[in-house]
């Protein structure tokens, strides 16, 4: 058979760029003040929309039933991202909420995200 070894791939389901923006804390008349500045770091990876199958085995993470998992994103090799970065590709922006360096192995990570629409 022709097709046997060829692998479908859904529009949307291929290797996106985001642009890293880490926050960044100033004072401000005695109080602090939060900004995300671009550190001109790429990251790529392939997203996908979070199941609530996904958010089942994830909810371990946050110590509560619920939380605003949206996204996964799959990153090849270690992933250098923190909790509270912002990913931005396009006109969305995502907030990582976790990252998981699968196996502590260096060869693939998976970050849990929110996507934001009040962070850009």
């Amino acid at each position: 058979m022709m097709f046997g070894n060829i692998m479908y791939l859904r529009p949307g389901n291929l290797w996106k760029s985001f642009r890293v923006l880490k926050m960044h804390v100033d004072n401000v008349d005695g109080y602090a003040k939060n900004s995300y500045e671009d550190t001109g770091t790429i990251v790529d990876g392939i997203l996908a929309q979070a199941t609530s199958n996904e958010r089942e085995l994830t909810k371990h993470l946050w110590d509560q039933k619920l939380h605003s998992l949206t996204h996964t994103l799959v990153v090849s090799g270690r992933c250098d991202l923190k909790k509270s970065d912002i990913l931005a590709y396009e006109e969305k922006a995502y907030l990582v909420l976790a990252v998981d360096n699968a196996g502590d192995l260096g060869v693939a990570g998976v970050a849990y995200l929110e996507e934001r629409n009040d962070l850009k």
